[in-house]
């Protein structure tokens, strides 16, 4: 009767277990060759705690025929038991492998089942990391406390690949350049959550949420008053992440569950996903010229043709300019005194010397100013005062003509020399009449001609005077209205150059908004070249070199992310290849192919439901079971031979 107990729990694991491996095996495909086919289910049961209740090994062996009478099948770790499963060879545990009596001339298929020595559980390391945490009403427990418990459940598997090792894969560049780059290289995992099953009379609003990167979500189907919820996740970095979690949800009244199964596959999976890399690679080659036209049109200082270049130019010159309209200034300020000398004292100019009484000379607008001051103060009051005397001594010189009246002190020579001469005669007449009168005349015209101008009479002859007084006075005055016009013009000319302040720099001066005068204008535009201009073409250097920076920068990323891009095809195979050498956990015969699938079974929260659960489904499972793998039910029922070490 304990026979029978157990033969019927071997089934069990067998019928399950093939339900399982079946989709395996068509997705991995069917290998080609005559060797033998070692295919291993290792299926580990969990406890409570989420640690490791047991672990056995499903291990089919496909032995064709013509092989050894013993195939020595590889043995990893030490095994508590090992015990065929439905066919009469002999299964022996033995030193360092396990002993199969199966060669011959005929081919085998033979599945046995191996149980690890729990000793051997901390040695155990699994590729993928599986750990299963239960939530009630946000209080986490373990498993067994759920039972016939009512509340908010929440179950949670964490999920992480754990081979990753750092590689270093070559391939080439779209240059046709040999790259390498180092990368870690996983082997890729899928893990199915499937037929995880829900009686809708305990659980309702039952969930399977997702998080973008970090969490798939479930799909979650009700069938005839049970949803089964199911999860696919891809544990295949770089496009996967290598750690993800499953979450599911619901409200649950007196919790009973059943054993979970968690399948952990090593494939790299075929969709139908179309590959756009060459798209991407040929897009940011384009970027990538683009920055790079943008980094050498930017370049470097030193570097002919380039934008840093001409702004160091540009720069150098504004630089030279500002140079060149200090020098200016400074030449405008001696125009300026040249013009007119603030700083000269026109009360004490000492014409001996040229200066004032401190040392400081006129400008030329002060020498006009002198000038005019000299005409209208002094020669023109000159003049005036020669007339006025010129017509006195023309009054006291008289005319002919004149009637005579005696002499006295306001009459003229020729009143008095005409009256002289009415008081003599003979010889004395004559002297008057021939040499005083004319004389007189001669004065008397001569003083009017230098007075008025005209002609002058000496003793031999008459001569053309314009040198007279009115002929000064007037060319004076012409000179006076003449200095006005340069002086003032002069100090247009002054305004416009402009003034130097207490500090020795240009005054300021504004009109209508802009500079009003020459040397503040050059002060401004050097002090907007200096303080503007001049910083601006540094701010728009730099900004242009942070151009040129990040244009380069961008060239990096983008040729690490071409690099990336041109790693992926190499990435894939590596992958590939890590996938097709994780063919075994216990070990295999020599030269034999290889296939390992891990199942992790959760615990069932009340036991004794759990295995009526299982056993309701036998016969379907069975049935399952014989379409594949095509045996007769005589086979499958007939009593498996044990050989426990």
């Amino acid at each position: 009767m304990l026979k029978r107990s157990r033969f019927r729990a071997y089934i069990v694991c067998v019928l399950a277990l093939t339900m399982l491996l079946l989709p395996v095996s068509f997705a991995m495909g069917q290998e080609t060759g005559s060797g033998i086919q070692d295919d291993e289910l290792v299926v580990t049961t969990l406890d409570n705690q989420s640690g490791i209740a047991s672990i056995q090994v499903l291990d089919n062996l496909r032995i064709p025929a013509g092989s050894p009478a013993e195939v020595k099948d590889g043995m990893g770790y030490n095994l508590s038991s090992v015990r065929n499963l439905y066919s009469s060879e002999a299964v022996v545990k033995k030193t360092g492998y396990v002993g199969i009596q199966a060669g011959g001339k005929t081919a085998k298929d033979l599945y046995y089942l191996a149980a690890l020595d729990k000793k051997e559980y901390a040695k155990v390391k699994y590729p993928v990391s599986v750990k299963v945490e239960y939530y009630l009403d946000g209080e986490k427990m373990p498993a067994d406390k759920l039972a016939g418990k009512s509340g908010h459940l929440k179950i949670v598997c964490n999920l992480e690949n754990l081979t990753g090792e750092k590689r270093v894969l070559e391939f080439k560049n779209s240059q046709g350049q040999l790259v390498q780059k180092e990368t870690e290289i996983y082997t890729p995992y899928v893990v199915s959550l499937s037929g995880w099953e829900f009686n809708n009379k305990i659980f309702t609003n039952i969930k399977a949420p997702g998080v973008a990167e970090v969490s798939p979500e479930g799909v979650t189907v009700n069938v005839q008053g049970v949803t089964q919820v199911n999860w696919t996740v891809p544990l295949i970095p770089p496009k996967y992440p290598a750690k993800q979690y499953t979450v599911l949800e619901a409200d649950a009244t007196k919790i009973d569950l059943p054993s979970c199964k968690i399948v952990v596959i090593p494939i790299c999976p075929t969709t139908s996903e179309i590959d756009n890399l060459g798209t991407f690679e040929e897009s940011f080659n384009k970027l990538y010229d683009g920055f790079d036209q943008i980094q050498k049109g930017v370049g470097e200082r030193s570097q002919n043709a380039t934008l840093l270049f001409g702004l160091a130019k540009i720069k150098d010159g504004m630089g030279t300019l500002s140079s060149g309209m200090g020098t200016l200034v400074e030449k405008m300020k001696m125009i300026r005194d040249g013009l007119s000398n603030s700083a000269f004292d026109a009360s004490s100019y000492n014409a001996a010397t040229g200066a004032d009484a401190s040392g400081k000379t006129p400008g030329l607008k002060d020498a006009v100013g002198l000038l005019k001051a000299g005409v209208q103060d002094r020669a023109l009051p000159a003049y005036e005062m020669q007339k006025m005397i010129l017509g006195l001594l023309d009054t006291s010189v008289g005319h002919a003509g004149e009637a005579v009246v005696e002499p006295s002190d306001t009459t003229s020579l020729y009143n008095d020399v005409a009256y002289l001469k009415a008081q003599v005669s003979g010889p004395q007449k004559q002297i008057i009449t021939a040499n005083i009168e004319p004389k007189l005349s001669r004065l008397s015209s001569n003083i009017k001609a230098y007075r008025d101008g005209g002609t002058i009479a000496t003793g031999s002859g008459t001569m053309p005077f314009p040198a007279s007084v009115k002929a000064l006075e007037e060319g004076s005055k012409e000179t006076l209205a003449a200095l006005d016009k340069i002086d003032s013009g002069l100090g247009v000319m002054v305004v416009g150059v402009g003034s130097v302040g207490a500090n020795g720099q240009p005054m300021k001066v504004m009109v209508n908004g802009s500079p009003g005068t020459i040397m503040y204008a050059l002060s401004y535009m050097k002090e907007s070249i200096d303080g503007q201009v001049v910083p601006g073409l540094d701010q728009l250097a730099d900004g242009a070199s942070k151009i040129g920076t990040g244009a380069g920068g961008a060239k990096d990323a983008l040729t690490t992310g071409l690099v990336s891009l041109q790693a992926a095809g190499p990435t894939a195979t590596a992958l590939g290849e890590n996938a097709a050498k994780a063919d075994t956990f216990l070990g295999k015969p020599e030269g034999a192919t290889g296939r390992v699938v891990y199942v992790f079974q959760t615990p069932a929260v009340d036991q004794q439901a759990g295995a009526m659960k299982v056993g309701a489904g036998l016969i379907a499972l069975a049935l399952i079971l014989l379409v594949a793998i095509g045996r007769a039910p005589k086979e499958m029922f007939q009593a498996p031979a044990e050989n426990q070490a």
